[in-house]
């Protein structure tokens, strides 16, 4: 009997205890490529008798594996794993008289260039001068304000004492940092089916899968974003050695 394969599923991916046990498991959603390659490297011995030089062994020297997989939603878990960082959840509060474009800028400062200030989530934002008695900008006026982006550009600046300074409330907001995290190992596990053989169930667990950062990620495309992880498989020594199914992980046809 013929038995084909095409996969799809459900991947998870958990943190290990201190057992090798998996835990904080949850999906990463939608995973549009994962793929297993297994590699050996080998000594190889020629005889030297015959003339012909000929291969007449092979020894496997080493053993690895690699995993890699394409996924597509873009949660805070899944940036944080892939860019080595933690994602945190940063309180809001208020901000008073925050200097725009610097402490003590000499001029006013350039009608069109964009100035940003410390936090994004902007709201109530009143935008005063430096003046004995400061006078207040009229956003629309004399000033523009992407409040989500906590960014302003100058319209109109005539007849104000600089340096600006900005008064706002700013809401949460979650922040993910970069390289802050060390190499990341994760518990891998796939409830699939097979589409070619009337989405019979198929199970596939690696034990301890050590992941690389980020390949790449397109901050601007015109596609479907996805990013692609890969990771070292590695031999997890919290479980027996067995002839049969070893300490990597396992296949399983339900």
């Amino acid at each position: 009997m013929s038995y084909y394969a095409s996969f799809q599923g459900r991947v998870y991916l958990g943190k290990r205890d201190p057992n090798g046990l998996p835990t904080e498991v949850r999906s990463p959603g939608n995973v549009a490529d994962l793929k297993l390659s297994l590699k050996t490297e080998v000594l190889e011995h020629y005889e030297s008798q015959s003339g012909q030089r000929s291969l007449d062994h092979r020894m496997v020297k080493t053993k690895s594996a690699t995993i890699n997989l394409a996924i597509e939603e873009f949660t805070k878990e899944n940036l944080a794993l892939a860019l080595y960082g933690t994602h945190v959840t940063t309180a809001g509060g208020t901000v008073t008289d925050e200097p725009v474009g610097g402490e003590a800028p000499a001029s006013l400062p350039t009608i069109g260039d964009r100035y940003f200030l410390a936090h994004p989530k902007v709201s109530t934002l009143v935008l005063k001068d430096s003046a004995t008695t400061p006078a207040t900008l009229v956003l629309g006026t004399h000033y523009t304000a992407d409040v989500d982006f906590g960014a302003l550009q100058f319209l109109d600046a005539t007849g104000f004492t600089p340096p600006f300074k900005a008064s706002y409330a700013f809401g949460d907001v979650s922040e993910i940092g970069i390289f802050t995290q060390p190499l990341p190992e994760r518990y891998l596990r796939l409830e699939g089916l097979n589409t070619a053989q009337g989405n019979a169930k198929v199970l596939v667990e690696l034990y301890r899968v050590a992941f690389d950062p980020l390949k790449e990620l397109a901050l601007i495309s015109n596609e479907y974003n996805k990013f692609e992880l890969e990771g070292a498989l590695l031999a997890d020594s919290t479980k027996p050695y067995d002839a049969v199914l070893g300490q990597y992980g396992r296949l399983v046809q339900i």
